[in-house]
């Protein structure tokens, strides 16, 4: 059933500032908003001292659900979240920009104008707090700062909202009127979104019907892979005749429990070029780039990441170019390893998955090794690729029933069985999809 629901005037603000140097400035804006307008919310950065990757887990989550987002940004670059190249306030302007993309946006960057009185004031604050730090990461921190501002500056200067003030009363009126200004121009519109029935099957549990091969090769696979010390980085490719399951085993992958257990995987469908796969997976990292796409930060956002354990990223689809295999392995993949092997990615290892709606073809591919066909040692620098998705047998749809009595609850007996298996896997049968003929019996209801 659709469910509508309209874009929010800007209530829930995310005001972005380091927290010492930028105190005054950042608990005034949030007072004096909140008392001026009463349905509003300034959220402001927690106590870091709380923890790392909690604090950062928080952080974003309250970008994300903001209306709205206010970089007061002075000349400290503050703390760097372990595991993470880029401190937490540089996280969450970055997290901002991919929130609300290109254009104008309600993403407002509070600057003091050059030579006031709050310029020298917050300089003047952040030298307090570098002053406390040895000479050599007081420079870094300054040296961070510098390139972070320049950076917000060049992305601010191509049409979005940039707001200079003198002093602190020029600030809060500023930042007030920021907000107003942007409610008065709001359009609003309508997003719809679509809520899956109680009773279809899931798509993880349709992606193991049937895939006892692919799933073995992947385990073997696996297990070669850890083995090999120094090794950081492998991809496998599924793939198979269009139609032939891949979304449903992407899903199946993507709650592999038996496999990645704590870790959670990245699964989506980034455009099908190299700049739109490194920017769609920094952002999935939540280090989304604001400049041109680049291997070498990709490399850092990914190490900084495998330094704490591993990385599973399933793409869903590598698109339909004849040339999209080779394309990824020579200008994206092999770049990425060679740019990894210099990197500190402590013991955490990456996992790629490429889904195919394709098969594959039956030469020409020499970088592409068929793990059912070739025994030898694999080679990271190629693409593996599973055995192929091929046609479901009764047989397997039985195997997969029966087995749903411990995994899900649903108790079938054999005939019940036999009869779903016959009609799920008639050759021309309606629809033509076995997964949505097996949805259509309804049996799933039982678990719900």
């Amino acid at each position: 059933m659709p469910s509508d629901a309209d874009i929010a005037e800007i209530s829930q603000i995310f005001l972005s500032a380091t927290a010492k140097d930028c105190k005054a400035y950042r608990e005034s804006v949030r007072d004096f908003v909140q008392s001026n307008l009463p349905a509003a919310k300034i959220y402001l950065q927690e106590d870091w001292s709380e923890g790392g990757h909690f604090v950062v887990d928080v952080c974003k989550a309250r970008v994300t659900e903001s209306d709205g987002y206010f970089g007061l940004f002075g000349f400290r670059y503050g703390w760097i979240p372990p595991g993470f190249q880029y401190s937490i306030t540089e996280l969450e302007f970055r997290w901002a920009e991919a929130k609300w993309g290109n254009g104008e946006a309600p993403v407002f960057i509070l600057l003091p104008e050059a030579g006031s009185p709050a310029e020298k004031h917050l300089r003047e604050a952040a030298k307090a707090q570098t002053d406390l730090d040895p000479p050599d990461l007081a420079a870094l921190d300054n040296a961070n700062q510098t390139r972070f501002l320049q950076t917000v500056k060049e992305w601010a200067a191509d049409g979005r909202i940039m707001v200079f003030y003198r002093d602190q009363v020029e600030l809060l009126g500023k930042a007030l009127s920021s907000i107003q200004n942007w409610n008065l121009t709001l359009l609003r519109q309508a997003l719809a979104g679509r809520r899956q029935a109680s009773g279809d099957i899931p798509l993880a549990e349709l992606g193991r019907i049937g895939r006892d091969t692919q799933r073995m090769a992947l385990v073997d696979a696996l297990e070669d892979f850890r083995s090999v010390k120094g090794e950081r980085a492998a991809a496998f490719l599924v793939h198979g005749p269009e139609n032939h399951g891949q979304r449903e085993f992407a899903e199946f992958l993507n709650v592999w429990d038996d496999e990645w257990e704590d870790a959670q995987p990245i699964c989506g469908q980034p455009a099908d070029t190299a700049d739109a796969l490194i920017r769609w997976t920094c952002g999935q990292l939540g280090t989304p780039m604001i400049e041109r796409a680049a291997l070498p930060e990709l490399a850092q956002t990914l190490a900084a990441r495998l330094r704490r354990g591993p990385v599973i990223i399933i793409q869903r689809s590598i698109g339909h170019r004849p040339e999209r295999l080779t394309r990824f392995i020579e200008s994206f993949w092999r770049p990425l390893r060679k740019a990894l092997a210099t990197q500190d990615c402590g013991s955490g290892r990456l996992y790629w998955f490429l889904i195919d709606h394709s098969p594959l073809p039956q030469a020409g591919l020499e970088a592409v090794l068929r793990m059912d066909e070739n025994d030898t040692h694999a080679d990271y620098d190629d693409l593996l690729a599973l055995p192929a998705l091929d046609d479901i047998s009764a047989g397997a749809v039985r195997k997969w029933l029966k087995e749903l009595r411990k995994s899900a609850g649903i108790k079938l007996g054999e005939a019940q069985r036999d009869e779903i298996a016959a009609l799920a896997t008639t050759p021309n049968g309606n629809p033509s999809d076995v997964y949505n003929r097996l949805t259509l019996h309804g049996f799933w209801a039982s678990a719900s």
